[in-house]
């Protein structure tokens, strides 16, 4: 019975853990979307994105991330 009562206030506790941090990472991203946004127009400038304005975040952190590995393999096969 303690073994029991040890794995379910585990998985209770792992529980409300996943659920707060879910809710705090929202939170965080509604109340700092425009410097969020800032940040990646800033690194698609860097890394020459066309027309960002057009795009959301996700759709634009994919674009900059396919930059960052289509610069990476280009550095790698000049090397």
């Amino acid at each position: 019975m303690n073994v029991e009562a040890t794995i379910l206030t585990a998985l209770v506790t792992l529980t409300v853990l996943a659920i707060v941090t879910v809710v705090m990472v929202l939170k965080y991203n509604r109340q700092h979307h425009e410097e969020i946004r800032q940040g990646l127009l800033k690194q698609a400038a860097h890394y020459g994105i066309a027309s960002p304005d057009e795009l959301t975040n996700s759709e634009l952190t994919l674009q900059i991330r396919a930059a960052k590995r289509a610069r990476k393999q280009r550095n790698i096969k000049t090397a």
